[in-house]
């Protein structure tokens, strides 16, 4: 007999059993067992039990196959109340028709009537009637509905603004769904890690768009003279913060890793302070009003005049958010540091 079989009992080895099977003990443990299971039979036969996963995965496999029937059996079941939905919003478009017949008139409103139900019909039905990517074909088929219901009306009323609904909806849409939709869908692999800047570049397209479509219908010279510039100044905003805080990192000779939430909370802080103070006076001058920068006009002793106090508060403002900007800026740079220290 071993040192091993002297040292140790079956019960031991038997407890130790589940962790040599997956090779989760030591390598002593492992020898000192494998000793043991050399000469002692009933040991040998409890590790060949253990070994022996028929059993689990008969059982793994039957429970996939229920889940797999349950799934099957709900989805018809989802399928057939689609269906009966279907069907039960074909009697609101018969009626329609006949009335729409027999008042001896053509189909006109008839077409409005079709279009609402196509919209209800899309958040209802299709959800229901679709396996996979419910929620994109729902919000398609959405988009989709929603466009023709405004298009029917602009034919109705013989209106030319289709464009001006149509291309703000999107844009609205877009802003709330755009990152659902470029997250569900497959894309090339250089663009797999460029979500984000795909959805910027999708909003604003959508939003030079309404800009577009808008000049095209009022037909105003000075129009595009000061749309242009205004649209181009707002969206800076929203693109410097998306740079700062998806691709602002330290610098390549420094380590080239990312900034801190604070050292990028501070910078985003400070911009937006300096960008709000200035709004005004450039939004003035693009539209004529001169370059005048009215914050010069402050004056803490005077608070009497609405300029004055303008003036006063934008200042006010602008040193705070620089102060609350500089401290975040600071304190993260120091939580960087340290961090980088303990790493190395």
């Amino acid at each position: 007999m071993s040192e091993y079989k002297e040292k140790v009992s079956c019960e031991v080895v038997q407890d130790l059993l589940p962790l040599y099977q997956d090779s989760a003990c030591s390598a002593d443990s492992q020898r000192m067992i494998e000793a043991h299971l050399r000469e002692c039979q009933a040991c040998q036969s409890v590790a060949d039990c253990l070994k022996n996963t028929e059993v689990d995965e008969r059982l793994t496999n039957e429970k996939n196959d229920v889940l797999q029937k349950y799934a099957k059996k709900e989805r018809k079941r989802s399928y057939m109340v689609g269906m009966i939905t279907a069907a039960v919003l074909m009697i609101p478009v018969i009626i329609c028709l006949i009335c729409n017949l027999a008042i001896g008139r053509s189909l006109d409103w008839f077409f409005i009537v079709l279009a609402s139900l196509m919209v209800f019909a899309s958040v209802t039905v299709v959800p229901l009637v679709m396996d996979k990517n419910v929620g994109l074909w729902t919000l398609g088929g959405f988009t989709v509905s929603l466009l023709l219901l405004l298009l029917v009306i602009n034919i109705y009323t013989g209106g030319r603004w289709f464009l001006v609904a149509a291309v703000p909806t999107i844009f609205g849409l877009s802003v709330f769904f755009a990152p659902y939709v470029i997250k569900r869908i497959k894309l090339p692999k250089a663009l797999s890690n460029q979500k984000g800047l795909l959805v910027m570049i999708w909003d604003t397209i959508w939003l030079y768009a309404i800009i577009v479509v808008v000049g095209l219908l009022v037909h105003s010279q000075g129009y595009w003279k000061n749309a242009i510039p205004i649209t181009a100044y707002c969206v800076i905003l929203p693109w410097m913060l998306f740079f700062i805080i998806r691709y602002a990192r330290v610098p390549r000779e420094s380590g080239g890793s990312k900034l801190h939430g604070l050292i990028k909370g501070g910078i985003c802080i400070i911009i937006v302070g300096t960008y709000l103070t200035l709004t005004n006076n450039v939004i003035n001058s693009i539209i004529g009003g001169g370059t005048t920068w009215h914050f010069t006009d402050a004056n803490f002793t005077n608070w009497s005049t609405i300029a004055a106090v303008n003036a006063n508060i934008w200042i006010i403002s602008l040193v705070s958010t620089a102060a609350i900007g500089l401290i975040l800026i600071i304190a993260g740079i120091i939580i960087q540091k340290n961090k980088k220290g303990e790493e190395q």
